[in-house]
């Protein structure tokens, strides 16, 4: 038995009671969540992972260099086979550099250089020398996370715009987030004073020593840099909820240019509708059509 839409709300701008539109949203969700299961989510996004490699460090006498894609090849950041695993890898590569970048923005919650400021007043403040030496392993381990936030800030970016760009055929959406998220960290002057570049295949290393160096001498800077309101973790993040929020799965993935004529959402196949679904809200009325076809599939 087909379904056209969702049962008992055939007509969505008539009014409903608060309590069964919830049950509505439960029922979506649960219906989303076998949805999922079914096309085998969970096992594609595993396998994704499980198959991913760690990035590449090289290292010298004095200094170390991190490159977070130059010597990398993940089946996350390579060309999809199928759309259900370009979406996922997409969306998996955007959220890791969102996440990444968050923890270093002054402004978001927790971030590395308030742990890190923090640690320093305590050191301050210790007076004797059992805590001074407690206070000051703080303020080394604390500054050990800022490198690290760095180095994942850089894996994260550099394997977002090679995801992007080995998978620009799909769509001129892609080519434009690509060019976009290149051209949000430009200010390469001021990367190069606190250790950060871009090596000749374009992808951004991080020399640790440099770093270290410009956290002790010159940690404002550092922190302006990297992590203020117009810093390369700002730009970035922006960049990536940007493109997160606003692009649409058809023109990710090329439905409207491949199928002008067939633009509808029934043209899709299950998981885009599923993406589609799941990108726009239980909340948006755009929904409804899409939530039909989805049970249509599991009746």
């Amino acid at each position: 038995m087909a379904i056209s839409g969702v049962s008992g709300y055939n007509s969505y701008n008539s009014y409903r009671p608060a309590n069964e539109y919830q049950n509505w949203v439960d029922q979506a969700a649960s219906q989303t969540e076998a949805l999922e299961k079914r096309l085998g989510l969970d096992e594609a996004d595993s396998s994704d992972t499980k198959t991913s490699s760690t990035s590449g460090t090289s290292s010298t006498t004095g200094s170390s260099s991190t490159s977070s894609s130059s010597s990398t090849s993940t089946s996350s950041t390579s060309r999809a086979s199928s759309t259900s695993t370009f979406l996922l890898s997409y969306k998996h590569n955007l959220t890791s550099l969102e996440s990444a970048s968050n923890k270093l923005r002054v402004g978001s919650r927790n971030n590395v250089f308030s742990k890190y400021e923090t640690a320093l007043k305590d050191l301050q403040r210790a007076n004797t020398d059992e805590d001074k030496a407690s206070a000051q392993a703080a303020v080394n381990k604390a500054q050990e996370e800022i490198i690290s936030a760095v180095k994942d800030f850089a894996k994260s970016y550099n394997d977002a715009v090679s995801f992007l760009s080995n998978n620009s055929d799909r769509s001129s959406t892609v080519v434009r987030q690509l060019n976009s998220l290149k051209n949000a960290l430009t200010t390469e002057d001021a990367m190069a004073r606190i250790g950060l570049s871009f090596d000749k295949s374009g992808n951004l290393t991080v020399d640790e020593e440099k770093l270290k160096k410009s956290l002790n001498e010159n940690y404002n800077s550092v922190k302006d840099i990297m992590g203020g309101q117009f810093g390369l973790a700002e730009r970035a993040a922006t960049k990536a909820t940007d493109i997160l929020d606003h692009a649409s799965v058809e023109k990710i993935a090329g439905v409207a240019e491949k199928e002008s004529k067939a633009n509808s959402i029934s043209d899709l196949d299950d998981f885009e509708i599923f993406s589609k679904f799941a990108l726009g809200g239980a909340y948006n009325l755009t929904n409804y059509y899409a939530v039909g076809s989805m049970l249509n599939t599991l009746i």
